[in-house]
């Protein structure tokens, strides 16, 4: 279900894809969804004619499902407008905090909360030590996964907010027609079938969104294009003049690092640019994006509903 998506804003080529990578804050647009080999050599991958089709979904030794919704992006803000992927990783379970003790619920806005068995059981509003959580009473639960993805899809459909700055009253506003958007197909998802999300983005099909992007190091020396899931930015959004940088990037980025301290990966809120390394220590290279992260999820719901 999808309500107020808008042609995306602007901020005031040759396809082709090689092995360079990018780190920043780019604005990019979708070309293809969950592509096959014949879309990929469209877009200049070298895949021989007897290889076999990407698999976009997968089961493990113990059988547990996962599911791959890869999107083909160009970045609009170099002069080659280079082709990347982005991997968003999702799964059919239910989303809980660590101890199980709650789920994750998600409403028709993109916004989500934690309830307990009782809250959810009595469709409640979940209550937080500082007062209700900020949810719509009509929530559904969260699959693992999901947030982040819906939060790229309403924030590349340039989905009217519930909210926006007013600078005179240095507040924000409500809208007085806020967008929504849900994902009402999870299974479709979890079994390749990208039927619903193509049909969003078909909406707005010329729209952008700006991504930061960054690169992942691994043990073994090699180098993965990677991106700051769950922090997209509007297209319309522009780099502070004198830091450099994008305030919502550099904010999302420093919230990133106080758990992520291996430095391992790398990410910039200035302006995209080519990803260079020293001559003394050049990693493989790859077009991949890298491994399926871990999730704090089950099998099965901790409780019934």
């Amino acid at each position: 279900m999808i309500a107020n998506s808008n042609v995306s804003k602007e901020s005031s080529g040759v396809e082709y894809v090689d092995i360079k990578k990018y780190v920043g804050v780019a604005s990019v647009n979708i070309l293809a969804l969950n592509p096959n080999n014949e879309k990929l050599r469209k877009y200049g991958w070298s895949i021989p004619e007897d290889a076999k089709e990407p698999e976009y979904v997968t089961t493990d030794s113990e059988g547990k499902k996962s599911a791959r919704v890869r999107f083909l992006v160009q970045i609009q803000d170099l002069e080659e407008k280079p082709i990347v992927t982005m991997d968003f990783w999702i799964r059919p379970d239910v989303q809980f905090n660590k101890d199980r003790t709650k789920c994750k619920i998600i409403d028709k806005y993109g916004r989500t909360a934690f309830g307990t068995k009782e809250e959810v059981q009595g469709k409640q509003i979940p209550m937080y030590s500082n007062g209700p959580a900020q949810i719509d009473k009509e929530y559904k639960f969260c699959h693992v996964g999901e947030e982040e993805l819906v939060q790229f899809l309403m924030k590349y459909l340039n989905i009217t907010p519930l909210s926006i700055f007013n600078r005179a009253k240095n507040a924000f506003v409500p809208t007085t027609n806020p967008g929504i958007l849900t994902i009402d197909h999870w299974d479709w998802l979890m079994n390749g079938k990208m039927d619903e999300l193509a049909g969003y983005i078909a909406m707005q099909p010329d729209n952008k969104v700006k991504v930061v992007f960054g690169i992942r190091n691994t043990d073994d020396n090699k180098s993965y294009q990677t991106f700051l899931n769950g922090t997209f930015l509007s297209n319309g959004s522009f780099a502070d003049k004198m830091s450099g940088e994008y305030a919502a990037a550099r904010k999302a980025i420093d919230r990133w690092l106080e758990y992520h301290t291996n430095g391992a990966t790398t990410f910039s809120a200035s302006p995209v640019k080519e990803w260079t390394v020293s001559a003394t220590n050049v990693p493989e290279t790859t077009n991949e994006v890298g491994d399926m992260p871990d999730f704090d999820d089950g099998d099965k719901l901790p409780f019934d509903v």
